[in-house]
C-alpha cells in the first residue's frame, strides 16, 4: 500500500482542511455518500445490540444509521469542526476526536467497524487498517468505503480530466497516497487481505450526485472537499477558470429532461472478517 512519503505535513495539510470544509462537506457530498450507507453497514453485519466504530465518521451518517438499527455507536474523526456537526446530527451515539492510525481503545473492543471513505484521507492506510484489525473483536467485520476509479463517464472522470488537460499537476502540496490507489476491486481486496482479514468481499454501489446547475461540481470541491480543492487552488486564476468552463460544459452529458445534472459517483465497498 503506498504511504505519505511526508506524512506529518499531509496529516496537517487533511486536518486544516477538513477543519475549515466540515460543514461544505456536510452540505454537498452528504447526499451523495449517504448512499453508501445500507451497503456500508451490510457488509459490516451490523445489528441491535452490537458496539460499533465508525472510523472518519465526518457528519456522522454511518454512525447515525447504526444507531437507527440498535447499535451502541463510537464516532472518530481528527478533525474538531466534523465532531462538532456529528455530534449535532446523532445525540444519541459517542463521538470523539482521534487519529486513525492510533485509535485510542482497547483490542478486540468492537464487534464491528465501519469507515466511509476515510482510508483515503490518511498518510498510511496500512497502519490504519491495522489498527481497525487490532481493535476489532474476532469474528468482527470492518466494512470500508473508497471511490471507483476515475472514468470519462463519472464526476471524478470529468473532473480530474479538466484539471490533467487545463491544469498543472506538479503543484506544491504534500505528498499523499494515491487518492485512487483501492479503486479497483483486486486492489481493495488485497488491502484488506495484507491487513489480515479473511472472507473479504468487494461489491461496487452504484451512485448519483444530483446537482441543480452545471457549476454544481466545482462549488461542492471547493466548499467541501480537501486535497481536490487544494489541487484546483494551486492552480492560477485563469487555469482555474478554464478548468471550471471544462467541467461545467461536460456536465452537459449528465443533464436530465427535467433539468437536474445527475452525476454518476460510483463507489466499492470492502469488507472482511477477523
Amino acid at each position: 500500500m503506498e504511504s505519505s512519503r511526508d506524512p506529518a505535513a499531509f496529516r496537517k495539510f487533511e486536518h486544516d482542511g477538513w477543519e475549515t470544509a466540515s460543514r461544505g462537506y456536510d452540505r454537498h457530498f452528504a447526499r451523495l455518500t449517504r448512499q453508501t450507507v445500507p451497503a456500508l453497514l451490510a457488509a459490516a453485519r451490523v445489528a441491535k445490540g452490537m458496539r460499533v466504530l465508525d472510523v472518519c465518521t465526518g457528519p456522522g451518517m454511518l454512525a447515525r444509521a447504526a444507531v437507527e438499527r440498535g447499535a451502541q455507536v463510537v464516532g472518530l474523526d481528527f478533525s474538531g469542526k466534523a465532531i462538532e456537526s456529528a455530534r449535532r446530527n446523532v445525540p444519541d451515539a459517542e463521538f470523539q476526536e482521534g487519529d486513525a492510525q492510533a485509535l485510542p481503545f482497547d483490542a478486540e473492543s468492537f464487534d464491528a467497524i465501519v469507515c466511509g471513505y476515510g482510508i483515503i484521507h490518511v498518510p498510511d492506510p496500512q497502519t490504519a487498517l491495522a489498527e481497525m484489525h487490532r481493535v476489532l473483536k474476532p469474528g468482527g467485520y470492518l466494512a470500508a468505503s473508497v471511490w471507483q476509479a476515475p472514468e470519462p463517464t463519472n464526476g471524478f472522470g470529468l473532473l480530474f480530466g479538466a484539471i490533467k488537460k487545463h491544469g498543472n499537476l506538479d503543484v506544491p502540496l504534500p505528498h499523499g497516497p494515491d487518492f485512487f490507489q483501492f479503486s479497483e476491486p483486486e486492489k481493495l481486496r488485497a488491502a484488506f487481505e495484507d491487513s489480515g482479514f479473511a472472507d473479504v468481499t468487494v461489491a461496487g454501489v452504484d451512485q448519483t450526485w444530483e446537482m441543480g446547475d452545471p457549476s454544481g461540481m466545482i462549488t461542492a470541491i471547493l466548499e467541501g472537499g480537501v486535497r481536490a480543492r487544494g489541487l484546483l487552488l494551486a492552480q492560477t486564476k485563469k487555469v482555474r477558470s478554464t478548468i471550471s468552463a471544462a467541467v461545467a460544459n461536460g456536465m452537459m452529458q449528465f443533464r436530465s429532461a427535467d433539468c437536474i445534472y445527475r452525476v454518476p459517483m460510483p463507489a466499492l465497498v470492502g469488507s472482511g472478517r477477523k
